[in-house]
């Protein structure tokens, strides 16, 4: 970011004007896609009472208003009727945040992340357990951003007048660090899969399914056995309790487009087990049997770690394939993600 960029509270001599301003700009782009959220028409005197609901923050970047984020606690069903269908609203224990907006050229920034993050430390500060929000369910980008950032999805509501299904969403406040730690490898896991695959994908053919000695011969055989791994062996064994019995060199997907977009739609699964899982799961035993029929029981923690070892195993294979083939690699370290996840958000 090349200025930097200051978030504080609401002060009286910031312009509500400006401030509603920027949420028209920032909404304006669902808007045209049809979706009549509130705050692409909010009126001056709208933005100043939801504001006053609970503490505003703004982003300050050389004087000007760039983002803004408003969190309050729970409502009372008397005087927020609107409620009545939203529980998590209405929970002792559960912030929640609205009028939340960033200017569009400085989207991708960092900004947003610092904003929720301003949000969490007010709620933790008075001892709210979780914090929750409610976003319109066709808003893609938005909906992806609050699950990067630890949201998960828990209630979908149908607001009068609105042309589209509000998605709710919460995050745990009080999340252990074991959890936070698989979050970011199953993170790394998605975005270390997506960047093999963009390097991948002007590897000519032959070379592609060449014989390159890997455990798994090529790295279409490679691609393949990742796949068959992760989304049939080892989510079988972890969600339902199974034990597939699989030849490991199985090939899955013949074809190289649609085994790209399954793998990288099994990777993204890991991190819908974990939005699922109780920490109970995390710390207990998961049984199942090898291909031999071996009875094992691992924490369900350390066999996570190992999926995602398994995946990084593996993709440094077919880098090095790549290096042998006088290619460029592409650079998997963990530490280029966390560099670069204040632009990616």
């Amino acid at each position: 970011m090349s200025e930097a960029v200051e978030i504080r509270p609401l002060a009286a001599r910031d312009s509500l004007a400006a401030l509603t301003s920027l949420l028209h700009r920032a909404y304006a782009p669902l808007a045209v896609r049809g979706m009549n959220l509130g705050a692409a028409t909010r009126t001056m005197a709208e933005t100043e009472r939801r504001a006053a609901q609970g503490q505003c923050f703004v982003a300050e970047q050389r004087g000007r208003v760039v983002g803004t984020v408003t969190v309050c606690g729970p409502f009372d069903l008397d005087d927020a009727p609107w409620t009545e269908d939203v529980p998590h609203f209405r929970d002792r224990d559960t912030a929640h945040f609205h009028q939340f907006a960033v200017d569009p050229g400085l989207q991708k920034q960092g900004i947003g992340r610092r904003l929720v993050s301003a949000c969490e430390d007010w709620a933790r500060a008075r001892n709210y357990r979780r914090v929750a929000l409610n976003t319109a369910e066709p808003a893609v980008e938005l909906r992806a951003l609050y699950r990067r950032l630890g949201f998960v999805e828990v209630a979908h509501v149908q607001w009068e007048g609105r042309t589209y299904r509000s998605v709710i969403m919460e995050k745990a406040l009080d999340e252990s660090p074991l959890r936070a730690q698989l979050r970011l490898l199953a993170r790394y896991h998605v975005w270390a899969t997506q960047e093999l695959q963009r390097q991948l994908q002007d590897l000519p053919e032959a070379d592609y399914r060449r014989d390159l000695g890997l455990f798994f011969r090529s790295v279409h055989g490679t691609l393949n056995h990742l796949l068959l791994v992760e989304r049939d062996v080892w989510l079988p064994r972890l969600r339902e309790g199974l034990s597939p019995a699989i030849a490991l060199d199985l090939e899955l997907e013949a074809d190289r487009a649609a085994l790209a977009q399954q793998g990288l739609a099994a990777a993204r699964a890991w991190t819908a087990l974990l939005d699922d899982w109780p920490e109970a799961q995390l710390l207990g035993l998961v049984h199942y049997r090898r291909r031999n029929g071996e009875a094992v029981a691992l924490r369900g923690a350390a066999v996570l770690t190992h999926v995602f070892n398994h995946g990084t195993h593996h993709r440094g294979q077919i880098s090095a394939a790549l290096t042998a083939l006088g290619r460029a690699a592409p650079e998997l370290d963990l530490i280029y993600m966390l560099q670069r996840e204040p632009e990616i958000v």
